[in-house]
């Protein structure tokens, strides 16, 4: 007999996730995704100064604005016409601001929204500390709600079990550095206001050199040693992760920080990873399409600098806010994971040998990758690379050179940013008329991992995920919990305000 389970909202993500999944003898058969707030930045942007965008876009979401400060600046320099004219000194301090704010998601992911999955707080030594006793105070589960785990669930050894709740107060700390550090170039988080079309505003001295230098030194050294063995942990004490929520198997990421001594090139890589026939190809943006089927939406499906479907709450058959973005109509999963794979697919070093040495340390396969552990381990493979990469650019910039290349806004135009947020691949379209944003969409990471199935038929990347997951017991779902938690999942990203409608009447099962 089949068996539904309404997880609303899930936790521990940003966001309002509601998720439904249909079971039959301890097996997922199906299940829908579905985001409960409406998307409306877009809206708001119409009318306005095409440069007002860096700032408003960056208010979808409070912790990982940077990615969308960044799209809508490249966008911006698109749209300007002057994209071949950023000083390489604006290319190195954008990949520096943006990368702090990847290494805090990085962190903040596994410590402050995953690793509660794996982690007995009940079995966690008092006295120890007073920051620690208020810590499992806090995070001490309400045996009362839904879908608690039980004992058997947790399987770390008690010395490992004490050191991850002890090294998520470091962690705390450490994402205060990287913010400190990222507001050293960015003058604020979140929100800064470092990033503009044209380059950054601010000239560089010797004097903030190295005080980010300081605090990357800082972070490197409790992530090469601290998050790194953690991370080695979860994989070793919890095998069935490597072979838990696979997904579709596409990969694609549009690639992120820009080299310009290497004609612009990217430090991570963009590309196209089919699953049907292991062939890598080029990215091409036109080829990216937005379905509705299933969304709260009128129009049709097209493509993002063109369509720009309006929203219907009423709509039949629909269950998500979500649009369902497709690429030559394809699903395909974005985030650490993708970009990760997609270099080692092209050779492309470091990542490939980083990639290679934690295979062999944890034992997984590299056909084990896309997968719950595999999404970790990317993370942190990506986190210890820009930590290193973030010296380097650190140590070209030179102090005397340009940080910024001057422009007028053109009367009509259309513009394009690409990047990559800790969570995926980042796009923002934009057409300019008589000065003004006359049009302006966003696709953002969530929006391509959470979509609801296309018009032909297809389920997104996490309902795909989660289909054919076996349940150890069919009321207390917590693989399907870890699964969902692995893509990090931001619905302030893709679906930025809140709708009014009384559409929904839900209820809410929490698990803390």
């Amino acid at each position: 007999m089949r068996k539904k389970i309404l997880v609303d909202p899930v936790t521990r993500i940003e966001g309002h996730l509601k998720v439904e999944l249909e079971i039959e003898d301890n097996v997922i058969v199906s299940a829908r995704s579905s985001g409960m707030l409406y998307r409306g930045i877009e809206q708001i942007l119409i009318g306005h100064d095409p440069r007002d965008a860096c700032q408003i876009t960056q208010r979808i979401c409070g912790v990982c604005p940077i990615a969308h400060g960044m799209a809508s600046s490249i966008c911006l320099d698109s749209a300007f016409g002057i994209s071949d004219k950023i000083p390489e000194n604006a290319h190195l301090v954008r990949n520096l601001i943006h990368a702090s704010n990847h290494i805090h998601n990085s962190i903040l992911h596994f410590y402050h929204l995953a690793i509660l999955d794996y982690v007995d707080v009940t079995r966690v030594k008092k006295g120890v500390s007073p920051e620690i006793d208020l810590v499992v105070q806090f995070l001490q589960r309400d045996e009362k709600a839904p879908f608690v785990p039980r004992e058997e669930d947790f399987k770390f050894p008690d010395d490992v079990n004490q050191r991850m709740v002890e090294n998520y107060l470091k962690a705390l700390e450490m994402r205060r550095i990287s913010q400190e550090a990222l507001a050293i170039f960015g003058g604020k988080m979140p929100h800064q206001c470092g990033i503009i079309p044209g380059g950054v505003t601010q000239k560089l001295d010797a004097g903030k050199i190295e005080n980010y230098l300081g605090k990357i030194k800082e972070i490197s050294a409790f992530v090469n040693f601290y998050y790194w063995q953690d991370l080695m942990d979860l994989i070793k004490h919890y095998p069935d992760c490597s072979s838990a929520g696979k997904g579709c198997g596409n990969l694609l990421a549009y690639g992120a920080f820009p080299v310009p001594a290497n004609g612009l090139e990217k430090f991570q890589p963009g590309g196209v990873y089919y699953s049907s026939t292991a062939k890598i190809e080029a990215f091409e943006p036109e080829r990216i399409t937005e379905a509705i089927e299933y969304s709260w939406y009128q129009g049709s499906t097209g493509h993002p600098a063109t369509n720009f479907p309006q929203p219907d709450p009423f709509k039949e058959k629909s269950y998500s806010w979500l649009k369902s973005p497709r690429y030559q109509g394809q699903v395909f999963e974005v985030g650490p994971l993708a970009r990760v794979m997609i270099a080692y697919a092209k050779n492309v070093q470091p990542w490939k040998n980083c990639l290679l040495e934690a295979l062999d340390s944890t034992g997984m396969k590299i056909n084990d990758v896309i997968s719950v552990a595999g999404r970790h381990l990317c993370r942190g493979i990506e986190c210890k690379l820009l930590l290193k990469e973030a010296e380097k650019w650190l140590l070209k910039i030179d102090t005397s050179g340009e940080f910024y290349f001057d422009y007028e806004i053109p009367q009509e135009s259309r513009g394009v940013g690409l990047t990559e947020g800790a969570r995926g691949a980042v796009g923002h379209w934009m057409s300019i008329k008589d000065k003004k944003i006359a049009h302006y969409q966003v696709i953002s990471p969530t929006t391509w991992n959470c979509s609801p199935e296309d018009d032909m038929g297809n389920p997104g990347p996490l309902e795909q995920a989660l289909t054919g997951l076996r349940l150890k017991d069919e009321n207390q779902p917590v693989e399907a919990l870890r699964v969902i938690r692995s893509f990090d999942p931001c619905l302030a990203c893709s679906v930025q305000l809140k709708n009014s409608n009384k559409l929904h009447n839900r209820k809410f099962y929490i698990w803390a």
